[in-house]
């Protein structure tokens, strides 16, 4: 059969963009072998994926929303040649698998699907929703989603999560005994483009509550309390043993005006530390000096180095600078490990930052705080 050439032409560039979209993920068989290994009998069934950069690589990467038995998952992969390179995956299990929708009327998740509407291109069962959106700080975007969970008493419900190139930064499930939860059934959430922040119950002003980034996790913002965000962390020359650096540390208080915040700066790594010439309201505590260990409640040696900053009057949306000078004494140390946490006055309680309720990974320090940690030189 012979066609007329404006046709042959459309077929043509029909056929191409075909090829083009199904280039855009890998296929079920490699989705199934990056989710569950190479010998793996499952079989997966794509449920929508979507191109978009998702790191600081320029290059972009395949996000992919896929389902298996039980299950649903989403992957993330990047072109390599004529392959595909898994990156990270966040899978959830859910025994009730299959179509739900929520109801207005009744706060509650019923089975079916609403007459007419379709499901998004990334929308499945359990994982109902996925927002795609930069963080404060970022040029590319992380993973914001509503998930489905059943647990007794509360039956079904749905709650957020979100992650950060595959690290999980927000944990909904930590809101299952908010009230508002147990009426409703469901966490929403909205996204801010201009103040790159999350709300929680976005229609509730008396739930309504908004979450920020502080660089390694999703925090509350709650009135009277700071929240010292990552901004950067600056090194000048690149560390050698034996040789001097100056440490430039940005920190941002994506949180409330506070009169009184504390940053702690632990360093485990064999080091010397020598603070720059406009160090007020810095104190340096070398290896044997007395500080107080929460976990014994007394006054302990120091093991580390460790440098406390008091910050006065911190308002909201100003930014905070720790310099010193840093100088490895092993190989060992080269990594330049400092260990993180902010602390403040909460009417007659010291809060800190990070806390036993952070979802993100932390390290107890020398005194018995969870903290954050911090690298000089990338690892």
């Amino acid at each position: 059969m012979s066609y007329p050439f404006p046709v042959l032409i459309l077929i043509l560039l029909s056929f191409l963009f075909q090829q083009c979209k199904a280039s855009e993920a890998p296929d079920a068989a490699q989705v199934a072998q990056s989710l569950y290994g190479d010998n793996t009998e499952k079989t997966v069934r794509i449920l929508g994926s979507k191109v978009i950069n998702l790191d600081e690589d320029p290059e972009l990467e395949s996000i992919v929303l896929s389902q298996s038995g039980q299950s649903e998952a989403v992957s993330v992969y990047k072109k390599q040649g004529s392959g595909w390179k898994f990156l990270w995956k966040q899978e959830f299990h859910q025994l009730s698998l299959g179509s739900f929708f929520y109801d207005l009327k009744k706060r509650s998740w019923e089975p079916g699907t609403i007459p007419g509407k379709e499901k998004k291109i990334l929308e499945g069962d359990c994982i109902r929703r996925i927002v795609l959106a930069e963080l404060p700080g970022d040029n590319f975007n992380s993973v914001f989603m509503e998930v489905l969970s059943e647990e007794p008493p509360l039956g079904l419900f749905s709650v957020p999560f979100a992650f950060r190139k595959g690290v999980k930064i927000w944990d909904g499930l930590q809101l299952k005994e908010h009230e508002e939860l147990v009426r409703s059934k469901r966490v929403d959430f909205e996204y801010s483009n201009k103040e790159k922040t999350v709300r929680i119950f976005p229609t509730n002003p008396n739930y309504s509550q908004e979450f920020v980034f502080n660089g390694w996790e999703m925090i509350p913002n709650l009135p009277m309390q700071p929240i010292p965000s990552f901004v950067s962390l600056e090194v000048e020359p690149k560390l050698e043993v034996g040789k001097e650096s100056k440490v430039t540390l940005q920190l941002k208080n994506r949180g409330n005006y506070t009169t009184v915040t504390y940053l702690s700066l632990s360093f485990p790594e064999d080091a010397k530390i020598r603070l720059t010439e406009n160090s007020q309201g810095i104190r340096l505590y070398q290896k044997g000096a007395t500080v107080y260990n929460i976990v014994s409640n007394k006054q302990v040696p120091a093991s580390h180095l460790l440098v406390e900053v008091t910050k006065e009057g911190w308002g909201s949306n100003y930014k905070q600078g720790v310099s010193f000078y840093y100088t490895p004494q092993s190989p060992e140390s080269l990594s330049g490990k400092i260990l993180f946490r902010a602390s403040f006055k909460f009417y007659k309680e010291i809060v800190s930052i990070p806390n036993r309720f952070s979802v993100n990974k932390t390290e107890i320090d020398q005194q018995g705080f969870p903290t954050y940690p911090l690298f000089m030189e990338h690892k």
